[in-house]
């Protein structure tokens, strides 16, 4: 069996052509052709593990994984749709590739057209690919304020943009001067408490809100969330156990879950009436926790190019959804 190791995944795959796949995922997934679960976890004393599947045509498979002082180990295993076992793979480059690929997916249908000015706030693992991703999507981008609890990684981002020819990346010296007036706000830190007050939040503004994935984080506060025109998640029933953001918010009495719209239903046009796109009646916050669906896609493309490449026997030539 076939295993592919994150080096074997990254010299395949390419952040367009993943948000391509992720757009037809979704799409998918609105016109119910496709499934998820959402993500279960198992907790004790000694450790933690979790895991979630999906059935992406003509792909089905799942991500298992072990927490370790905040460190994740991913494995990927994907079936074809007759049950036959297609590959394993490492999932931290799926992972890095899969999670800015959605946030991309919401710019296209949600952000303000000609945004010229973003905000990344976060210095992890996530800000190098929102990097690249918001440079890909905003074709009139000007400059990108970057905001990190830890100035070294700000200017190691700053430096790194600088040398791919990346739009300006500007260091700012709070999350707030980041946020202040920005089309496009991408949010990657695991942060306990809000990150900056919605007075900043400008009315043509997207939140892309990444961190806020276990129910004791919260990046993006009641009050910004009270004033979002719209509120969209990758899965809204897993975010009403795992968004910090959007619990929060509730437990303040100051958002209702009716608000929330599935990303899938925006992709698929299934969404019941116009979803507003920011600017248009004021901020949109995109809240996404991570799915399933989004890793077999990922992989099934993986997979695909890796076995091309290779010429290794496959008979998955068929349809995409």
């Amino acid at each position: 069996m076939m295993h592919l190791d994150d080096a074997a995944v990254l010299d395949v795959l390419d952040l367009p052509a993943v948000t391509a796949r992720l757009d037809e995922a979704y799409a998918a997934w609105g016109h119910a052709r496709a499934a998820t679960t959402t993500r279960v976890r198992a907790t004790s004393s000694e450790g933690m593990a979790s895991a979630m599947a999906a059935v992406v045509p003509p792909y089905s498979g799942g991500k298992v994984y072990a927490t370790v002082d905040g460190r994740f180990t991913f494995v990927i295993v994907l079936f074809d749709l007759s049950g036959r076992v297609l590959c394993t793979l490492d999932g931290n480059a799926v992972t890095s590739l899969r999670t800015p690929a959605t946030s991309a997916l919401a710019i296209r249908h949600l952000a303000a057209p000609s945004s010229q000015v973003a905000a990344v706030v976060g210095g992890g693992r996530q800000a190098w690919g929102h990097l690249e991703m918001l440079a890909a999507e905003l074709p009139d981008l000007a400059e990108v304020r970057l905001y990190a609890r830890r100035p070294e990684a700000a200017r190691g981002l700053q430096e790194r943009s600088a040398g791919q020819g990346l739009p300006t990346v500007v260091v700012a010296p709070s999350a707030a001067s980041a946020v202040d007036g920005a089309d496009v706000v991408v949010t990657v830190t695991s942060s306990p408490e809000p990150l900056f007050p919605a007075t900043v939040v400008s009315d043509r503004a997207l939140i892309c809100a990444v961190g806020a994935t276990k129910y004791d984080r919260c990046e993006i506060g009641p009050d910004v969330v009270e004033r979002c025109a719209a509120v969209v998640a990758d899965d809204v029933t897993g975010s009403r156990s795992e968004c910090g953001d959007l619990l929060r918010a509730t437990a303040a009495g100051r958002f209702d879950w009716e608000r929330a719209v599935e990303l899938h239903d925006v992709v698929a046009g299934t969404a019941g009436g116009a979803v507003p796109r920011a600017g248009s009646a004021g901020p949109v916050l995109f809240e996404t926790q991570g799915v399933a669906l989004q890793d077999v896609a990922t992989a099934g493309l993986a997979w695909e190019r890796h076995a091309t490449e290779t010429d290794y026997p496959t008979d998955t030539d068929k349809e995409q959804p």
